[in-house]
């Protein structure tokens, strides 16, 4: 038995989110389904749960085999199988102690704006789009520290899904800008259900000048406050990394 981890791409706007469901709308499913295709009948784990319409770069996940796979041999054989909203861009074997989601350390997201009043129509499932030109990038880079650190996410979390413990560490929050492309990074050891897209949104509130940076810090204490920022759409979501210890896996 071999333990074997992957590291996967996927455009999430063709699927229900990661996690496995009935109808088989998720990326877990179609994994299983092409590692079936290879005489495969193991569980996939992933490192994360991404929701509905979120896309990863570098999703990694793990399955358990009965076969001795050559690891470049393996992408080939799934890929094979897989729609071509997904791809394995990597394989590696890995001690029978790993565990994409219980070993990763950090797990990194991106979430892409499109400040223009026009849109390239290819990078339209990709990002949000802001038309107007009142927004002030600077302000909001400024802000996007205040999420860094040890912090009680309770307001950026999806009400039904909010668990007992809605404290993160956020090791680093940054906004850059590119022209018409902004990009919110954000690294943690844990998110809970839309924390990204609800940080992104107030993030979006102070460029917008509705809401100023002290307000931003006021929902990290957890407080009632007058306004809750919106959850931005997935479809500017990446899941861009996963963050393992030093050896973990192997290096590329």
């Amino acid at each position: 038995m071999a333990r074997i981890a992957l590291e996967i791409s996927y455009d999430g706007s063709r699927f229900a989110g990661w996690q496995s469901q009935p109808g088989g709308k998720g990326v877990q499913d179609a994994m299983e389904n092409a590692l079936r295709k290879l005489g495969e009948s193991a569980r996939v784990f992933g490192a994360g749960r991404t929701d509905a319409g979120v896309h990863a770069r570098a999703q990694v996940a793990h399955f358990d085999s009965a076969r001795d796979w050559e690891p470049g041999r393996l992408v080939l054989a799934v890929n094979a199988w897989l729609p071509e909203s997904v791809s394995v861009m990597r394989a590696h074997t890995v001690r029978d102690t790993f565990d994409a989601r219980r070993s990763a350390a950090w797990r990194e997201y991106r979430y892409f704006i499109w400040n223009s009043p026009v849109l390239h129509p290819y990078i339209r499932p990709y990002v949000f789009r802001l038309p107007g030109s009142h927004y002030n990038w600077n302000r909001a880079s400024a802000s996007a520290g205040a999420f860094v650190g040890e912090h009680d996410f309770r307001l950026f979390c999806r009400a039904a899904d909010r668990p007992e413990n809605t404290v993160r560490t956020v090791r680093s929050a940054a906004l850059h800008r590119r022209g018409s492309l902004v990009v919110f990074r954000i690294v943690a050891n844990a998110y809970l259900t839309n924390m990204v897209r609800i940080a992104a949104g107030g993030i979006l509130d102070v460029a917008a000048g509705r809401r100023g940076e002290e307000w931003l810090r006021s929902l990290l204490d957890g407080g009632d406050v007058p306004k809750r920022p919106r959850t931005l759409p997935a479809s500017g979501l990446f899941l861009w990394r996963v963050l393992y210890d030093e050896g973990a896996l192997p290096s590329r």
